[in-house]
């Protein structure tokens, strides 16, 4: 939700923003350190392809954006304007947006045989889980099975947003920049929370479907 996040006119959070990104670089360095976690099981290459398909053409990941994109076309104009065909536009920029840092990340994957997939802790309590899904947004493992920062991950990021500003109507800057990066790590985020959390989410809402279906 990129537009709901906007800092235009309010110059110190667009600051804080550009912050967040080497923050969350050192968060991900720290947290490589951590031994405790259990290492995941080896990835090969048809893994990384079939992992980079799943997030970037699922069903469940368009139907994000879609609603993600209608949200914003709620509560903001975009530059492409309200109606239909401005909320195409909006959507295929999104899509577009995300199809850049995947590919990009999938190709630094390759190269660097990293394993960037995104899994849930399997810890109890809610400030550890927290912990767990904000720093293992940006963590990946090596070929040899070692934690460390995604830098496939920080590649993918960094190719989006020096790509995507080519269909918007404002021009590349150092400021963009830095924004479209916080951006986009924000969104690693939610994504690694979405998959720490999504099964406590459906588990409730199978239970309020089974109360309502039962009156």
């Amino acid at each position: 939700m990129r537009r709901l996040l906007s800092v235009r006119g309010v110059p110190i959070l667009a600051r804080l923003l550009c912050l967040s990104f080497p923050l969350f670089l050192f968060l991900a360095c720290a947290a490589a350190q951590d031994t405790s976690a259990a290492l995941p099981e080896h990835a090969n290459t048809s893994d990384r392809f079939q992992y980079y398909l799943q997030r970037t053409y699922s069903w469940q990941k368009m139907s994000w954006l879609a609603a993600d994109t209608g949200i914003d076309q709620l509560l903001h104009e975009s530059e492409w304007g309200r109606g239909m065909g401005g909320y195409g536009c909006h959507y295929a920029s999104g899509f577009g947006r995300r199809l850049i840092n995947n590919s990009v990340e999938f190709g630094a994957i390759l190269v660097l045989r990293q394993d960037t997939r995104f899994r849930p802790s399997h810890r109890t309590g809610l400030f550890p889980r927290l912990h767990y899904a904000v720093s293992h947004a940006f963590l990946a493992t090596s070929e040899r099975g070692k934690i460390q920062p995604a830098y496939a991950r920080f590649a993918g990021i960094t190719g989006g947003a020096l790509i995507a500003p080519a269909w918007h109507s404002h021009p590349l800057s150092a400021s963009g920049f830095g924004q479209d990066l916080a951006f986009s790590a924000l969104d690693q985020v939610q994504n690694s929370l979405l998959t720490e959390f999504s099964p406590d989410m459906q588990r409730v809402g199978r239970t309020i479907r089974k109360k309502l279906f039962s009156k």
